[in-house]
């Protein structure tokens, strides 16, 4: 089959940068497609066969996937209940955004990975986004100039919350570990400990476990304690709060437990390191 090139004045409208669309599969023809444009599309229902570059990754509700202007990619659906949401968005807008973002994004390993970035999201964050490229539906069509912003901030928190890391080329550790143990980095997460790593990975405790200290070298008890006292530190070094309301914000149920693991970790107790 003759695989069709999509382009930007057809898919992106010109003066906002952006287009959203909300795709059905008893609605939509799909074939074998590129573009000269990005996307960032949210899978919300159904189930489906996304080929891509010549490989194929079955995807269902919650994943979050880009697309570049090189991706050759197709939906082969297992039954009429597959939909998704898409944001299409201009090379420009694209370099714009890394220019803003700066060095600290993985502009080379977004670009040139051998397969589009994606993650899968939790229920909450499915929905979460949805709203949010929703609204952008609910914007006049006629304010261009709002549509634009929003379109924009939309999608630097998309990239920033999702993308800021990506997972190595062929590795060999688990999907479902992987996305769990990026977002288990975001402070609403591992401030709620070991039971929000869990439910992260959709895995029983001791599956989740072992493989944590399989495919990363680290107990979990560990992995949550780091991340927490890295943000105690940094908490402590550009905010007012005290050592002890660092300590609770942090996630830690006791003070004397917090303040020993600090010292273990800096070599100076939280009062110390605030002074510092």
């Amino acid at each position: 089959m003759e695989i069709k090139k999509l382009l930007a004045i057809n898919h992106v409208d010109e003066e906002s940068g952006c287009l959203i669309r909300h795709v059905k599969s008893e609605t939509e023809f799909f074939r074998p497609h590129y573009h000269d444009y990005f996307e960032v599309f949210l899978t919300l229902g159904g189930s489906a066969t996304h080929y891509i570059n010549d490989s194929f990754f079955p995807v269902t509700r919650g994943y979050l996937i880009f697309i570049r202007d090189r991706d050759v990619h197709d939906y082969m659906c297992s039954d009429n209940g597959f939909e998704f949401i898409n944001l299409t968005f201009t090379l420009q807008t694209l370099e714009e955004l890394f220019l803003y973002l700066g060095s600290g994004i993985d502009k080379k390993g977004l670009l040139e990975s051998q397969n589009p970035p994606m993650v899968m999201l939790s229920e909450s964050e499915t929905e979460r986004l949805h709203m949010r490229l929703a609204e952008l539906n609910a914007l006049s069509s006629s304010n261009k100039a709002m549509l634009k912003t929003k379109m924009r901030s939309l999608i630097a928190e998309i990239f920033t919350t999702y993308f800021i890391t990506l997972p190595q080329e062929n590795s060999k550790i688990p999907f479902w570990l992987e996305s769990a143990y990026e977002k288990m980095k975001m402070p609403k997460n591992f401030i709620k400990g070991k039971a929000k790593f869990y439910e992260l990975c959709g895995r029983t405790r001791e599956h989740a476990s072992r493989s944590l200290s399989k495919y990363y070298g680290v107990t979990i008890s560990d992995y949550v304690n780091d991340l927490r006292l890295c943000y105690a530190a940094n908490l402590l070094s550009e905010s007012n709060l005290s050592a002890t309301d660092v300590c609770y914000e942090c996630g830690f149920k006791n003070l004397s437990w917090f303040y020993v693991e600090f010292q273990k970790k800096f070599g100076v107790s939280p009062g110390k390191y605030k002074k510092r």
